[in-house]
């Protein structure tokens, strides 16, 4: 089964896609809209396109495992999502993987408007593959 992860941001959402057979994840690319109604339209055409079968999506806890103060903002966003789509939609803790990412990108060009697009879906391909690991 083809899974979509979404790495969430108010202005930036990081997309990877992946098979749960082969546990092989995949930077997608980047949605680029503050508006989440765009970024539905946007994420139910990767739906379709991959033929996605399950979402995972990052949940920003604390080291400690404790809520993140952009939990919120995500349990929103999630509800608005599972509302709309025929797909299973299941929150992952996200620790460390922006960090992950980040060294991930040393190879990426230093431009930093190429590279911060690129941070995003990283962090999604990593929040995709500790999800295939401990799944």
């Amino acid at each position: 089964m083809k899974v979509l992860a979404v790495d969430y941001g108010s202005k930036r959402i990081g997309l990877a896609v992946g098979n749960s057979m082969t546990r092989v994840a995949t930077p997608l690319g980047l949605i680029a809209t503050g508006n989440i109604q765009e970024a539905l339209v946007q994420i139910l055409k990767r739906v379709g396109e991959f033929e996605v079968g399950h979402i995972v999506v990052g949940y920003p806890l604390h080291a400690d495992g404790s809520r993140s103060r952009t939990c919120g903002q995500v349990d929103r966003f999630v509800n608005f999502l599972r509302k709309r789509i025929d797909v299973p939609v299941t929150l992952v803790d996200e620790k460390l993987s922006s960090v992950a990412a980040e060294e991930m990108s040393k190879d990426i060009p230093s431009d930093f408007r190429t590279r911060k697009t690129f941070l995003d879906a990283l962090a999604a391909q990593v929040i995709l593959q500790n999800y295939f690991e401990h799944s």
